[in-house]
């Protein structure tokens, strides 16, 4: 917290050398003010209010001073909305402002996503012992970034230009790779007070949004607006009024059914749920990445674009949680650039994947359901517990007292005894398929760590990768429910020795055991393989 003051006080600084190696003393990056009289008439008026709030200084003149940068300003339309908003693009030249940013320091925020919603949710849903109904909200706060002011030092950097004048920006703008992290920084210190200070504890905060619940019998008046909210919508309100927080009175909603991030909430369903409209988007834009050029060309996007579409496939995740790897070799492929103009390749891999996506996105409701995982190990259908070692895989069925054997592959390009473990996991999954129906939880226990934590993730190494989707593949066509957890070695005696062929071992702790063979399918002998 009080980092987070003093950064206030003093400005933000946003991790940066403004006197890098190499790079002028002064740069004219500005580019003309726009043809188009509608974008030139918003940022001539954006600067008017700049200038009255503050956050511009005054004009003093044509000419940059030492030390001053300047980069180009656009009018772009605001997400979802004809709106403009100004943009000032720090990533623009061959000295950009972005390109000064310490990304050592310049670390990633974890924002609240559908998953903290829905388990917040699911804990409200399981309180609740009568039959009320509840209500879902979201308010936002105005003009978020540009409420942050910078230091002095970096202000000299963030030089704009309207119609030949320079003014002085003194906030975080849109378009610096550091924005973000500033901004979220402070709300994050909102938050903390929200929910410790205030008692919202049932709140989620993406970036300028919070969201929550509340009993729909439980509303209290705002009179600023005239009207009555949700309970902990009305604290929050009048938190940041006490904190000189903006907001207006359109953008804070309410009501059963409401989009958060793009997404409707129904906390009483318990469903998240994406918009055919959406999901169409979605499925156009990773079929647009999914096809091979003709006659040998090749594909390449900067990688803003990149992060772009990993940024939309990350929130389609919010609905479909299961497509994760297709993300997997799309990561590994811009891992260790950061150049944001700097062009990349797509690959048979990336396109394989994103075509799997599609494919499950079109096949699908678009709903999900939050109450589907909430449910006890002990509870499962099917339980199985595996192990694997460099010379065999073995699992067994406690409640079968069936257990199963294989030799390592001899000829597999895989050879780490974690993707013998995973291919263990994958093996017995494939069985329980054909043993359970539709819509079963199945547990699956192993001693590998790694094992759990890619199976729960879904987020692995390219090498495995073809594992995970198979995975989901079979989870998603037989409706199953899958948690792999995890089980200290000393307590899976049986598929230990199942997996190293040491029968009468195995026969001591379960003598009623039927063990048989089997083998891993062909495919999971070649890492590359679908």
């Amino acid at each position: 917290m009080a980092s987070v003051c003093a950064g206030l006080r003093s400005g933000f600084w946003p991790w940066a050398n403004t006197l890098k190696e190499g790079y002028p003393s002064i740069y004219d990056g500005a580019k003309p003010t726009p043809h188009d009289d509608k974008k030139a008439n918003f940022i001539r008026a954006q600067k008017d209010v700049e200038v009255a709030k503050g956050r511009f200084s005054h004009p003093f003149g044509p000419d940059l001073l030492p030390g001053m940068y300047c980069m180009p300003a656009h009018a772009v339309p605001k997400p979802n909305s004809t709106d403009l908003r100004m943009v000032t693009d720090h990533s623009a030249g061959p000295f950009s402002l972005n390109s000064m940013v310490d990304r050592s320091q310049v670390t990633g925020y974890p924002l609240d996503n559908m998953t903290h919603m829905g388990e917040m949710l699911i804990a409200h849903h399981r309180a609740t012992t009568d039959n009320r109904k509840s209500l879902v909200w979201k308010s936002d706060i105005a003009e978020a970034y540009r409420l942050m002011p910078l230091h002095p030092h970096w202000q000299l950097k963030q030089i704009n230009t309207v119609d030949g004048m320079r003014y002085v920006d003194r906030n975080v703008p849109f378009g610096n790779s550091s924005s973000a992290a500033i901004f979220i920084s402070f709300n994050s210190l909102v938050a903390w007070i929200a929910k410790y200070e205030r008692g919202i504890r049932n709140l989620a905060t993406y970036m300028d949004d919070s969201s929550g619940f509340d009993y729909e019998d439980d509303l209290l008046p705002y009179p600023p607006y005239q009207t009555s909210f949700p309970r902990h919508q009305t604290l929050l309100l009048e938190l940041w009024d006490e904190l000189s927080i903006p907001h207006k009175p359109k953008k804070q909603i309410f009501g059963s059914v409401i989009p958060i991030i793009g997404i409707d909430v129904d906390p009483n369903a318990l469903t998240l749920t994406l918009s055919p409209k959406r999901r169409a988007d979605l499925c156009d834009a990773l079929y647009s990445w999914a096809v091979k050029p003709v006659n040998g060309a090749k594909a390449n996007y900067q990688l803003k674009y990149w992060q772009q579409v990993g940024g939309w496939v990350n929130w389609a995740l919010n609905v479909y949680p299961l497509l994760r790897p297709c993300l997997n070799n799309f990561y590994h492929k811009i891992s260790g650039v950061h150049d944001p103009t700097r062009r990349i390749w797509v690959n048979n891999s990336v396109r394989d994947d994103f075509a799997w996506a599609a494919r499950h996105v079109e096949s699908s409701s678009g709903v999900h359901i939050l109450s589907s995982s909430d449910w006890d190990p002990s509870s499962a259908d099917f339980t199985a517990y595996c192990d694997a070692c460099p010379n065999g895989l073995g699992f067994w069925y406690p409640a079968l007292d069936v257990g199963f054997h294989s030799p390592t592959p001899a000829h597999s390009e895989m050879t780490g005894i974690f993707y013998f473990e995973a291919l263990c996991v994958f093996c017995a999954l494939t069985d329980i398929a054909r043993r359970t129906a539709r819509g079963a939880k199945v547990v699956i226990f192993t001693d590998n760590l790694n094992t759990v934590q890619i199976f729960n993730s879904l987020a692995c190494l390219p090498e495995y990768n073809h594992l995970l989707r198979r995975s989901v593949d079979i989870a998603l066509a037989n409706e199953l429910d899958l948690r792999v957890l995890h089980v200290p070695g000393e307590q899976n005696v049986v598929a230990d020795a199942l997996s190293r062929c040491l029968f009468s071992v195995a026969l001591d702790s379960a003598p009623q055991l039927k063990i048989s063979p089997f083998q891993p399918p062909q495919w999971t002998l070649g890492a590359a393989k679908k």
